[in-house]
C-alpha cells in the first residue's frame, strides 16, 4: 500500500473526525513514517481539506443515498480520490483509482468495490462538475454563507477574495535577527536544499521553496520561524522598540511574541499571555528555541479586566480570537467549521478585550488590534464602536487590510495611540 497516501488519510482522519488542526495532523503523520514524499503529502491533504466542500457536493450528487449514507472513512477515501483526479497532475485518473481502492482494502475493509464503483462513476460524470457548471461559492469550495458575507462586504471583489482563499498558500519565513541576518539564513537554508528569497515588503522575510522546513536542523535551532507575511507586516507595524515594556494579551502559540522581542533585540519585558495553559507551553517552546530570554509567561483571559495592569505597558498587541476568513488557504479545515451564526459571540470577546487593551497602554504608548479574518465585522466596525466610547483618549494612528494577493493572508490591524496626535488611515 502506498504510504503516501496511507499518511495523507490519517492526517485528514483527525482533521474531520476529531477536529485537529491540519498543521499538526499532518506533521504527526509525516513524522510517523519515513521515505515519505514530504511535499506530496502536506499538498495533497492541504488540498483535499480546500476543496472539501466542493468534493461533498460531487459525493453527494452520486451517492445514491447522499453523502450521508456513508461511513467517514470510505467518505474520507472518496475525498482523496476525487481530488487526485483533478487536481494530482502526475497521478493518472486510473491510478488515482487504484490507489483509493488500494487504501479502502487496508483501512475501511469491506469498502474498496463502493469506493471503485463511485470514482469510476465521477470519471464517467466529471464534466457535469466542471467550474463553470457550479455555483460560484461551489466552485471555489467555501460555504454559501461565507461567500454570501464576502459579497455584502466586498461586492464582486469577493470572486477574487474566494478563488485566492482557495490556492495553495506560499510558505514564509522569518529570519530570527538575535541569531542572523536574512541573507545569512538563505544561504545556510540552501545548504539544506531549501531555497529561499527575500521578500521586499518585510526585511525579515523569505519566500521558501522546498522540504524538510520544520525538520530542519535551522529550525530546531532556532534561526527562522514559519510566518505569514501578512503577520510579519502587521507585527512591524507596531514596531516595539528595545528596552520597552511590552503586553501580548493572546500570545499562543508565540509567533508574533517572538517577533516582537527580536525588534526589541531582546530588550526590555514582554508579557505573554493565553486563557489556554498547553497553548502557553507552546509558545515557552518556541521562546526556548528562539533564545527569547524577555518573555514572562501568564495564564489570563484577556477579555477580564485587570486593574493591575492598568496604563503600565507602552506596547500592547491585541492579536484577538476571530473567524480566521483571511487564512483558510493555509488552514483549510477554518472553511469546514466558519458559521457566521456564531460570530456575534467572537465579536463580544473581541469588543472586550480591545476595551481591556486599551486601558492598558500606557498614555503615549501604541496598542495593536489584529485578526486574521476578512469580516469587517470584526474588523473596522470593533474598532469603531470601542473607540466611539474613548473620547479623545485614543486615536487610529494606522489601519490596513491586508487581502490574500500576492503571498499575502487575509489580515487586519489598527495601530492605536494613546492620546495620540496624529492620525494616518489606509486602506
Amino acid at each position: 500500500m502506498n504510504k503516501d497516501w496511507l499518511a495523507v488519510f490519517e492526517a485528514l482522519k483527525a482533521v474531520y473526525t476529531e477536529g485537529a488542526y491540519s498543521n499538526i495532523s499532518i506533521n504527526e503523520a509525516v513524522s510517523r513514517r519515513k521515505g515519505l514524499r514530504e511535499s506530496f503529502v502536506r499538498s495533497f491533504a492541504k488540498g483535499v481539506l480546500r476543496s472539501s466542500i466542493r468534493i461533498d457536493h460531487i459525493i453527494d450528487t452520486l451517492a445514491g443515498k447522499g453523502i450521508g449514507s456513508i461511513k467517514q472513512r470510505p467518505l474520507i477515501i472518496l475525498r482523496m480520490g476525487i481530488y487526485a483526479i483533478d487536481e494530482l497532475g502526475s497521478v493518472p485518473d486510473h491510478a488515482a483509482v487504484n490507489e483509493a481502492v488500494e487504501l479502502a482494502k487496508s483501512v475501511a475493509k469491506g469498502s474498496d468495490r463502493f469506493v471503485n464503483g463511485m470514482l469510476r462513476n465521477y470519471l464517467r460524470r466529471k464534466d457535469e462538475f466542471a467550474p463553470d457548471k457550479l455555483e460560484p461559492y461551489l466552485r471555489y469550495s467555501i460555504s454559501q454563507d461565507i461567500f454570501s458575507l464576502l459579497s455584502e462586504q466586498y461586492g464582486s471583489e469577493a470572486f477574487r477574495i474566494a478563488e485566492a482563499l482557495n490556492e495553495p498558500a506560499e510558505v514564509y519565513l522569518r529570519a530570527n535577527t538575535l541569531k542572523a541576518d536574512r541573507d545569512e539564513v538563505i544561504r545556510r537554508l540552501a545548504e539544506y536544499g531549501i531555497e529561499g528569497r527575500g521578500a521586499e515588503e518585510n526585511s525579515e522575510a523569505i519566500l521558501a521553496k522546498g522540504s524538510g522546513i520544520v525538520n530542519c536542523e535551522l529550525y530546531r535551532k532556532g534561526f527562522y520561524t514559519i510566518q505569514s507575511l501578512s503577520s510579519m507586516i502587521a507585527v512591524k507595524a507596531l514596531d516595539p522598540k528595545p528596552g520597552s515594556r511590552v503586553l501580548d494579551l493572546c500570545a499562543a502559540p508565540g509567533g508574533k511574541t517572538g517577533y516582537m522581542a527580536e525588534l526589541m533585540g531582546n530588550e526590555g519585558s514582554i508579557t505573554a499571555c493565553d486563557v489556554h495553559p498547553h497553548r502557553l507551553m507552546l509558545t515557552q517552546a518556541a521562546m526556548k528555541r528562539l533564545g527569547v530570554s524577555i518573555c514572562a509567561l501568564q495564564e489570563r483571559d484577556a477579555a477580564v479586566y485587570d486593574d493591575s495592569l492598568k496604563e503600565s505597558f507602552d506596547y500592547v498587541l491585541a492579536d484577538v480570537p476571530c473567524s480566521g476568513l483571511g487564512v483558510t488557504a493555509s488552514k483549510p479545515e477554518l472553511k469546514l467549521t466558519a458559521d457566521p451564526s456564531e460570530f456575534d459571540g467572537l465579536i463580544d470577546i473581541q469588543k472586550k478585550i480591545l476595551s481591556n487593551a486599551l486601558r492598558y497602554v500606557k498614555p503615549g504608548g501604541r496598542l495593536e488590534y489584529s485578526t486574521c479574518t476578512l469580516n469587517k465585522n470584526e474588523n473596522e466596525s470593533v474598532v469603531k464602536q470601542v473607540l466611539s466610547k474613548e473620547g479623545n483618549s485614543a486615536r487610529i494612528i494606522e489601519m490596513a487590510t491586508l487581502m490574500p494577493y500576492n503571498g499575502k493572508v487575509g489580515f487586519y490591524y489598527c495601530i492605536i495611540g494613546k492620546n495620540a496626535i496624529f492620525d494616518r488611515t489606509e486602506n
